[in-house]
Order: structure tokens, then sequence, then C-alpha cells
């Protein structure tokens, strides 16, 4: 699951505009992965990095749900 992913599972009502104008994700090829380089949003908190990582939990609790029902 990529942070864009992460990001839009936490909040669903952005747009691609936002991406461009007011949010902005990087990743610097040292290694470290993606990060939120900019987050100017007028109304939306940048999530955490608990935030983010409970959103990989959740996808993940979800896919062990759907294996047992398999």
């Amino acid at each position: 699951m990529t942070l864009y992913d992460k990001i839009m599972a936490i909040y669903p009502q952005l747009t691609d505009n936002d991406f461009i104008t007011v949010i902005t994700l990087q990743n610097d090829s040292d290694g470290k992965g993606d990060y939120i380089a900019k987050w100017e949003h007028p109304t939306l908190a940048k999530p955490t990095v608990s935030d983010l990582q409970a959103q990989l939990s959740n996808i993940a609790s979800q896919l062990q749900a759907l294996q047992r029902v398999a």
C-alpha cells in the first residue's frame, strides 16, 4: 500500500488537485521511502505516522477476514 493509498483511505474526499496544490508527496531515493513533503490543506489535518500505520493494519485485518471467508 503506497503512501498515497494510505492517505486516500484516511481522507477519501481528497482530490487529485489537492495533491497538486496543497499536498506534496516526495521520495528522495535515499532508501527512506515516500513522505509528506508539504501538507497545507485548509481543513484536513496532516495524518500522523500512527494514522498511516493504522491504515496498513486495517487493510491487513480485512484481508485476513476475507481469507477466512473464502
